[in-house]
């Protein structure tokens, strides 16, 4: 009796030792993002402020990967389809992808009638408003879901909304058709563990967009093909260092690490790439791979970390505003993206076509997007959100 008592003393004190390091720990590595959370966070109310704390604390826990790497490995051991409630699921391919519970598509009549407003607002007769859309990873034909597994009816969304452009005359570009025939297998058209599509599939992105805007408006984009000819780039390989946004949240044991490409022209390039966010404002000048690309995110690896996050290198990810200035087409294309992150590596190539390419994140920027706009000399204003983001959030005009 004595010795099973002695063994129920030891048990609790050595989980106490755990919880007083584990605790000391925590606390030395959150100070300080709480401290920075604590300045920086502007709030109307006592609930709000205590869930940006909450939220600093959550992010900042002491070895927290090795806990969702430790649930994630038991959820495939399990051989689960979706991991935390479906809030991420896999695919019969391995992919996984965010999703919900939906029995139809979700309504966009009231997202085309704030962009047919929006298009009556641009006062130079001469800039044309196109919608491009960018595919969803269920890539139809080829996606497909275990028994079991929610299906948002992304892609029915998405063919809504571009009927419903096509009745109100505004004219659109949807890079989901073709897909499967782009010559990329289905299996590498987008990343395992992130929602974005690949850098080879959005570059094929690139030369579909020049190919139905030289044939809708009759332009002579790229008339060589020289721009568009993936052999004129170079494509540098690296194998299992990406851990996308899905990836983040079942470790990299559920579904493992993805490869990523860098493509950059061979051709000689000479850009100015002007961006500016609530830190910082800046200009960078050079080649591409000197401007348009951080190498920072290729260099580092950390597989979980926001900056090294492979997909952003291009552009240094979602700027709130940028401006990218071809200096070497100095009569091509003055174009407006107003865009979420997937069209962002598909702009970088397709700024070799252009004269200037501004870009505007609208979950970011917070000026009037229309005084900019008829502000400024434009050939096209884009709008771009692929078919998962066809939200009230991103039509903010």
């Amino acid at each position: 009796m004595n010795r099973l008592f002695i063994k129920k003393i030891i048990t609790a004190g050595l989980f106490l030792v755990f919880l007083f390091v584990f605790s000391f720990l925590n606390i030395s590595k959150n100070y300080q993002p709480i401290k920075a959370a604590v300045k920086k966070t502007e709030v109307s109310s006592l609930k709000e402020y205590i869930s940006n704390i909450e939220y600093n604390v959550n992010e900042n826990i002491y070895g927290k990967y090795k806990f969702v790497e430790a649930y994630g490995y038991i959820q495939k051991l399990m051989d689960k389809n979706e991991v935390s409630n479906f809030e991420v699921v896999k695919d019969t391919g391995g992919k996984l992808h965010f999703t919900y519970f939906a029995n139809k598509p979700n309504p966009t009549e009231h997202l085309v009638a704030k962009l047919k407003d929006f298009q009556s607002n641009i006062k130079n007769p001469k800039t044309k408003l196109l919608y491009l859309m960018t595919p969803d990873k269920y890539v139809n034909g080829y996606t497909k879901f275990p028994k079991g597994i929610p299906y948002n009816y992304n892609n029915e969304t998405a063919d809504q909304f571009l009927n419903q452009l096509k009745l109100k005359k505004i004219d659109s570009v949807d890079l989901r058709e073709g897909i499967l025939e782009s010559g990329i297998k289905g299996e590498d058209l987008f990343f395992n563990t992130d929602h974005h599509w690949k850098i080879e599939t959005a570059f094929w992105g690139f030369s579909k967009l020049v190919k139905d805007m030289n044939k809708k408006y009759s332009l002579k984009l790229d008339k060589d093909n020289f721009y568009t000819d993936i052999n004129n780039y170079n494509i540098v390989k690296y194998n299992n260092v990406f851990v996308g946004s899905m990836g983040r949240k079942t470790g990299k044991y559920y579904a493992g690490a993805d490869d990523f490409s860098l493509i950059y022209p061979k051709f000689k390039t000479n850009y100015d790439f002007y961006f500016e966010n609530s830190f910082t404002k800046g200009t960078l000048t050079g080649r591409f791979e000197e401007s348009l690309v951080a190498i920072n995110p290729i260099r580092k690896y950390d597989p979980y970390g926001i900056v090294a996050d492979k997909y952003f290198s291009y552009l240094y990810g979602n700027q709130p505003f940028a401006h990218i200035h071809n200096k070497d087409n100095p009569n091509g294309l003055k174009v407006l993206f107003i865009k979420d992150s997937l069209a962002v590596p598909l702009i970088s190539f397709f700024s070799t076509t252009c004269s200037d390419i501004y870009l505007i994140d609208p979950r970011f920027y917070k000026k009037d997007v229309l005084n900019f706009i008829n502000n400024t000399k434009l050939d096209f204003v884009v709008v771009s959100y692929s078919p998962q983001n066809l939200v009230d959030g991103f039509f903010k005009f």
